[in-house]
C-alpha cells in the first residue's frame, strides 16, 4: 500500500535573488563611488557576492527534514528601475509548485518583488537585512498578502515547521467511515459541528464511506458478494493480504512483553487495520476516523470480534493519524500535533483530579475502573496537585519519533470476552516526561492548547478503554473551564511544543485558548 505519509510532505521554498545595477557611471543621493565603483561590472559583481554568502545562508538555514529548497531565481534590474513582463514571467515560473518564495536583495528593488507578489499571490518570507526587512514587510502587509519577516536565520529555521504544518494539514485527506450521519458522532457530538468547515478553514479533505461497506470487506469473502454492494468488485482481504496480516500478528505477539490474547484474537484486530488501510490507499487518504458506540450498536463488531483500537495505535505510530469515535475534531488536533512534533500522537477522554479541602475528588470507579485500581491510584497521587487524567486503549509503542524502535508494551483484549486487541503502555517509565496538547473547539474557530507532565499510569493490567496517563498541569482547574468549552477527547505529543502549536494556530486564524 502507497498511503502518502504527512512525514514525507516538505515545504517548497523557492529563493529570489533581486538585483539592482546601474548601467551609468555616476554618483547621486542614492549611489556613491569612486573610481571602478561606479561602474556596472562592479555592481554585478557585489551582487554575485553578495548572493553567494546570502544563499549559502540560507541552506544553512532550512532543516532537509522540513524544506524542499528548490533551485534559486535571479534577476537582475538597472536603474531605470523599469520592472518588464520578461521579469515577472522569470521569476513565477513554476510557480505552482511552491509554498514560500525567499527573498534576497542586492540594492533596492522592492517594487519588483512587491509587484511579483501581487500577482502570483504567493507567500513571501525576508530574514533582516538593515532596512530591506521592515521595507519588504510593510509593503507586503499593508496590502493584504501573505509575509513572514525574520529577524534572524534562527528564528527562520523555527518558523519553517509551522509552515510545513500548515501545508500538511492542506494535503491531508480523511477516510470518514459513518453509519447514521456524516456530521455528528453518537459519542463525540463536541467534534466540529459542520465538517465542510475543516476543508474551508486548513484546507482538508474528507472522503466519507459507509461504514458497513467498509466491514463488510474485511473479510476474505467473494469481493463481487459482499451484502451491501452485491456485484461491485470490492477490495476484501486477499491470500497475498494474509501473509502480510500474519507476519505483522506474529510480530505484535513475540515483541510485547506480555500478550494476554489468542493469536486468532489479535490477528482479527490486524485483519481490521490491514483492511482500514486498503481502503485509505484506494481512496488516497492519510488520516482516518470512524464511530465508536455508533458501530458497536449494530453488533457488527462483536460478530468480527475486533475493535479499532489496534488500528488507531498502529497508525499513529507509523505517521497516519487516527482518531477514535468519529471525533473530527480530535483529527485535525492530531494532524496538527504530529506535524509540529513529527511523533505519534495520543489521545483519550480527558478531565481533571482535583484536591478540594485536603481530599481528591473521586475517580470514576464505574465501567472503566475498578475500585481497586482506582483506590490504588488515589493513595499513589497522595497529595500531587493540579492532576489532569486522559485515556483511551490506543497508546503508540513509539513516542520521539515515527522510527525509533518500540518502547516495552503489552497486548491486552479490549472486551473482557477476549477479543479487540489493544496496546498497554506503563506511562510511569516516562514520569517528569513534558507533553503538549491541543484540540479545535466545535466551530473549528478555536484551539485549545496547553502542557503537562507525566506522573503515572492508569490500567496497564486491565481490559477496554482503561489505559490512560496522569500528567499535571499548570493550574487544574483553569484546564478544566477552558477545556469544558472545547471538548472531551485531547489529543497529545511527547515534548514541549507548545510555543509552536499557538503559532500554527494563529497562522490559522484561530483563537488561542491556553491553559
Amino acid at each position: 500500500m502507497a498511503i502518502k505519509k504527512h512525514e514525507d510532505i516538505r515545504l517548497n521554498v523557492k529563493p529570489m535573488f533581486l538585483t539592482l545595477y546601474h548601467e551609468y557611471v555616476f554618483e547621486g543621493p542614492c549611489r556613491f563611488g569612486e573610481g571602478m565603483q561606479l561602474e556596472k561590472e562592479f555592481d554585478l559583481h557585489m551582487a554575485a557576492e553578495k548572493f553567494k554568502g546570502w544563499y549559502a545562508q540560507l541552506q544553512a538555514a532550512m532543516p532537509a527534514d522540513v524544506v524542499n529548497l528548490l533551485e534559486p531565481v535571479k534577476v537582475e534590474r538597472d536603474e531605470q528601475f523599469l520592472t518588464k513582463d520578461e521579469m515577472l514571467e522569470t521569476l513565477a515560473e513554476g510557480s505552482e509548485e511552491v509554498d514560500l518564495y525567499y527573498i534576497g536583495y542586492a540594492s533596492r528593488p522592492y517594487d519588483l518583488a512587491l509587484e511579483f507578489a501581487m500577482r502570483t499571490r504567493k507567500p513571501c518570507a525576508i530574514t533582516q537585512a538593515c532596512c530591506a526587512s521592515s521595507i519588504t514587510s510593510a509593503e507586503f502587509l499593508a496590502r493584504g498578502l501573505e509575509f513572514y519577516s525574520f529577524e534572524d536565520w534562527a528564528e527562520a529555521t523555527e518558523y519553517m515547521t509551522v509552515l510545513r504544518a500548515r501545508k500538511v494539514l492542506k494535503d491531508s485527506k480523511i477516510l470518514a467511515a459513518t453509519r447514521m450521519t456524516s456530521a455528528v458522532s453518537v459519542s463525540a457530538p463536541d467534534s466540529i459541528i459542520d465538517p465542510e468547515k475543516i476543508t474551508a478553514k486548513f484546507g482538508t479533505r474528507i472522503r466519507y464511506v459507509s461504514a458497513h461497506e467498509l466491514l463488510d470487506q474485511i473479510s476474505y469473502d467473494d469481493p463481487m458478494s459482499n451484502h451491501c454492494t452485491p456485484g461491485r468488485m470490492g477490495l476484501n482481504l486477499t491470500g497475498e493480504d494474509e501473509k502480510g496480516i500474519d507476519k505483522l500478528t506474529d510480530e505484535i505477539i513475540d515483541g510485547a512483553e506480555e500478550c494476554q490474547m489468542t493469536r486468532d484474537m489479535v490477528k482479527k484486530s490486524v485483519e481490521a487495520y490491514w483492511g482500514i488501510n486498503k481502503f485509505m490507499d484506494y481512496f488516497e487518504c492519510n488520516a482516518f476516523t470512524c464511530p465508536c458506540p455508533d458501530l458497536c450498536a449494530t453488533r457488527r463488531l462483536n460478530q468480527k470480534q475486533f475493535t479499532m483500537c489496534l488500528n488507531h495505535s498502529l497508525n499513529n505510530e507509523q505517521g497516519i493519524p487516527s482518531a477514535c469515535e468519529y471525533d473530527l475534531g480530535a483529527l485535525v488536533s492530531k494532524i496538527m500535533l504530529q506535524s509540529i512534533g513529527r511523533r505519534p500522537s495520543y489521545m483519550g477522554n480527558c478531565f481533571t483530579s482535583p484536591i478540594r479541602n485536603g481530599v481528591r475528588a473521586p475517580l470514576p470507579k464505574a465501567l472503566f475502573f475498578t475500585p481497586e485500581h482506582v483506590d490504588a491510584k488515589t493513595e499513589e497521587l497522595a497529595d500531587a496537585e493540579n492532576v489532569v487524567l486522559t485515556f483511551h486503549s490506543v497508546p503508540p509503542r513509539r513516542w520521539e519519533s515515527f522510527d525509533e524502535p518500540y518502547r516495552p508494551y503489552a497486548v491486552r483484549e479490549f472486551a473482557r470476552s477476549g477479543f479487540g486487541a489493544t496496546f498497554r503502555y506503563e506511562f510511569e517509565a516516562d514520569r517528569g516526561q513534558v507533553i503538549t496538547m491541543c484540540r479545535v473547539d466545535p466551530t473549528c474557530e478555536k484551539l485549545f492548547v496547553a502542557k503537562g507532565t507525566v506522573l503515572t499510569s492508569m490500567g496497564y493490567d486491565q481490559t477496554n478503554c482503561s489505559m490512560g496517563v496522569f500528567f499535571q498541569v499548570k493550574d487544574s482547574n483553569d484546564f478544566f473551564h477552558k477545556q469544558a468549552a472545547i471538548g472531551n477527547h485531547m489529543p497529545l505529543i511527547y515534548g514541549d511544543f507548545e510555543e509552536q502549536v499557538i503559532e500554527l494556530g494563529t497562522l490559522l486564524g484561530l483563537e488561542i485558548v491556553n491553559a
